[in-house]
């Protein structure tokens, strides 16, 4: 390889990254960080945003469930590591294990102080609850973020239908955190809440209440 044609080449290796950047800073980073929501849920202030004043993450989503927030509400509170799953990738988050596909009635009574695990050795604590408004949840998980909150809101739009809203903030100490949150977070929430409204909306087409599921045989 020539002189001319190896600085060529770093020439034009230089220039897909920065058009990569611009496209992942302006195109990508803003539709991760705001999947699904309007302007207005954006601005409007949710319950738990005053634990952190200056996150250096701060990404709000939200879709739209053909349910009663009544009927959305269990499947939010029995989301957790080897409990019902994060309708995720469970292969990723919840060591291959199938999310549940029904209501657990074991772990419908969340009460404020409550653990739920993330994964084998991460928790994070209920420190706000009004069923079957909305959910603030704080963590901490030493050497990655000082602390973070992960809150969810049901908002209805009319008898039928209803806004999930999902607010995640953190504070991240390490560049490669941070990276790790702006570029691959959006991958497992969106799957998540896909998840949710997907099976939410299942039992509301299906004419069944969530009390009607709580009453069938736990999986194991």
């Amino acid at each position: 390889m020539t002189r001319r044609t190896l600085v060529r080449t770093l020439i034009a290796g230089l220039v897909f990254l920065c058009v990569f950047a611009v496209l992942v800073w302006f195109v990508y980073r803003p539709w991760a960080l705001n999947w699904g929501s309007t302007v207005e849920e954006i601005a409007r202030s949710m319950p738990g945003d005053e634990v952190l004043e200056q996150p250096t993450f701060n990404a709000t989503r939200a879709v739209t469930i053909e349910a009663t927030p009544e009927e959305i509400w269990p499947w939010v509170v029995q989301i957790g590591y080897r409990r019902a799953g994060f309708y995720s990738y469970d292969s990723l988050d919840n060591d291959g294990i199938p999310s549940a596909e029904r209501i657990l009635p074991e772990y419908q009574d969340l009460e404020v102080g409550d653990l739920i695990p993330l994964t084998k050795s991460a928790n994070v604590r209920v420190t706000e609850l009004e069923a079957p408004k909305s959910m603030v949840l704080l963590f901490e998980v030493p050497g990655t973020w000082s602390s973070a909150t992960w809150v969810w809101g049901l908002y209805p739009e009319d008898d039928t239908r209803t806004r999930l809203v999902t607010r995640l903030r953190v504070n991240a100490r390490r560049i490669p955190s941070r990276i790790l949150l702006d570029l691959g977070e959006i991958v497992m929430m969106r799957k998540c809440m896909l998840g949710i409204k997907r099976r939410a909306e299942k039992i509301h087409s299906g004419a069944r209440s969530p009390v009607a599921e709580q009453s069938y045989p736990v999986e194991d």
